[in-house]
């Protein structure tokens, strides 16, 4: 890998297929969606909804099947598209929406960290 085609992430990433629910503020479900992979600082989601940067978010998923689902604020960080042109490949990438952790509490820090290194 080159320097400019380096990833630059703040810390790992592994695969994570589940369904990440979005709340408002009273815990009231509204959206759906399923995550493709996870790291210590955020969640990628697959969404086509564009969401601005910034936005706060509530999130609730599971590391798991069948574990009591993590309740987790984030914050919008970047939007992505499906990447088409010259010298590209073919390769189907869904849109999503890349969300930022905020304020993660140490106990949700450590399922994550226990999740990811597993």
């Amino acid at each position: 890998m080159t320097a400019t085609t380096k990833e630059q992430r703040i810390s790992p990433r592994k695969n994570l297929r589940t369904r990440v629910v979005f709340e408002d503020e009273f815990n009231e479900e509204f959206l759906y969606f399923l995550s493709t992979d996870i790291s210590l600082s955020g969640i990628f989601i697959e969404s086509d909804i564009p969401l601005k940067e910034h936005t706060k978010v509530f999130l609730k998923f599971s590391l798991y099947e069948g574990d009591e689902p993590l309740r987790i604020t984030g914050e919008v960080a970047r939007m992505s598209r499906e990447k088409r042109g010259p010298g590209r490949r073919k390769k189907k990438r869904p849109p999503g929406v890349g969300v930022r952790f905020i304020g993660l509490s140490l106990d949700n820090l450590k399922k994550i960290e226990r999740f990811i290194h597993s």
